[in-house]
C-alpha cells in the first residue's frame, strides 16, 4: 500500500466529484456515501486512473494457477438453446449457443463471412471468464465470442479479439466492458506470452462486420 499516493487521491476524487458527477431532480452528492454507490464510484475511478496512466507497463494479469490456457478441442455439451450451426473451416466447435433469439447467431454468421477471421468460437463452456466487480462484488464474465483475425501482421500473428453482443445498456454490461477493455486487455498485452489481443462491443449485429474492422482500425 503507497500511503504517500493517498493526497493525489483524494484530488483526483474531489476532482472526479465537481467534474464528473451530475445530480438530477431530487438526488445529491451525499447518496454516494451508500455502500453499493460507494463501490461504484470507487470502480469508475479507479478505472479511469488506470486507462489514463502513462510510461512504464505497470499493468499485468494474475493467471489463473491451472488450465492457465484454455482450448475448445474437449469442447461437447448439450443445450435446450437456440443454436447457429457453424462452418468448419471457421470454427471446429460444431455450433453456436444463443444467448439471445438472434443476436449471437447474425453475429456467429457475420463473423464466418469475414474473409479477416480465421477461426472464431462462441464462448459457451469453453472456460474463458474474465473476473470483475461491481458495488463491490465479485462476479465473472464469460464475453460472447473469442476471435482470431488477420490484421495485416501476417499469418503468424493473427489478432484475438473479444467481441461481445451488447444489448440494452445495464450496469453490469457497462462494467464488464470497462474492464475488459480498459484492464484485461491491456494487462495479456502487456504480459507478451499471449499473443495481441483487442476488444469489440457489437451494438448491432446486422453492421457487425463495420463495427469490428473500424474498432480493429482505430
Amino acid at each position: 500500500m503507497k500511503h504517500w499516493l493517498f493526497p493525489s487521491l483524494l484530488g483526483i476524487c474531489r476532482r472526479w466529484l465537481d467534474e464528473c458527477v451530475v445530480c438530477k431532480d431530487n438526488t445529491f452528492k451525499q447518496l454516494l456515501l451508500l455502500l453499493e454507490h460507494a463501490y461504484m464510484a470507487a470502480d469508475k475511478i479507479y478505472g479511469a486512473i488506470v486507462s489514463s496512466e502513462q510510461g512504464r507497463k505497470r499493468l499485468l494479469p494474475i493467471l489463473a494457477p491451472y488450465d492457465t490456457v484454455g482450448t475448445t478441442e474437449h469442447v461437447e455439451f448439450d443445450t435446450t438453446r437456440a443454436v447457429y450451426a457453424t462452418r468448419p473451416d471457421k470454427c471446429h466447435v460444431s455450433h453456436a449457443v444463443g444467448d439471445t433469439a438472434d443476436w449471437e447467431q447474425k453475429t456467429a454468421q457475420a463473423l464466418e463471412e469475414m474473409e479477416e477471421v480465421r477461426a472464431y468460437v462462441k464462448n459457451q463452456n469453453v472456460g474463458f471468464v474474465i473476473p470483475y466487480t461491481i458495488a463491490g462484488e465479485e462476479k465473472a464474465y464469460y464475453p460472447d465470442f473469442i476471435v482470431l483475425l488477420e490484421d495485416g501482421h501476417g499469418p503468424e500473428d493473427l489478432l484475438s479479439v473479444i467481441v461481445e453482443v451488447s444489448g440494452l445498456p445495464r450496469p453490469d454490461k457497462e462494467a464488464k466492458v470497462a474492464v475488459a477493455r480498459e484492464l484485461w486487455v491491456p494487462a495479456i498485452n502487456n504480459h507478451g506470452g499471449f499473443g495481441r489481443w483487442a476488444f469489440v462491443e457489437v451494438r448491432d449485429p446486422w453492421n457487425a462486420q463495420s463495427e469490428i474492422i473500424m474498432t480493429i482500425r482505430r
